[in-house]
């Protein structure tokens, strides 16, 4: 697979996650593979334990977003190395740091908006 090639895939399974609607609030159970799970995207990683995770994801996104670079700490670098390694990102030359790839970029903002409110209503249940 080329990397031109990963990069479309990555960006069409983001399209297709955010297709999927949130998750019920509350307690109830539900499907989770017919609902949308940011975390879903990193398959080796298990993000749903802590808001912690949820919260850095949408602080880097958004940096990515926005093109600036309020995260700079070691959890927000390892967070924007799998962006780039997922196929999302690759890096720049200066500044050197991550840039959406051109199929992710126009997902982007959908994108932070509905970790948002999956983050919303998975934490704010407690």
């Amino acid at each position: 697979m080329t990397l031109f090639q990963k990069d479309k895939d990555a960006a069409a399974a983001v399209a297709r996650m955010l297709e999927k609607p949130a998750p019920p609030a509350g307690e109830e159970m539900y499907d989770h593979a017919a609902h949308f799970d940011p975390w879903d995207l990193f398959p080796s990683l298990y993000g749903t334990y802590s808001s912690d995770f949820d919260e850095l994801a949408l602080d880097v996104l958004t940096d990515v977003r926005d093109r600036t670079f309020h995260r700079d700490d070691l959890a927000g670098k390892m967070f924007r190395e799998m962006l780039c390694t997922a196929g999302l990102c690759a890096y720049g030359t200066s500044p050197r740091t991550c840039f959406p790839t051109p199929e992710f970029e126009p997902l982007l903002p959908r994108l932070v908006e509905k970790w948002a409110e999956y983050a919303r209503i998975t934490w704010d249940n407690d």
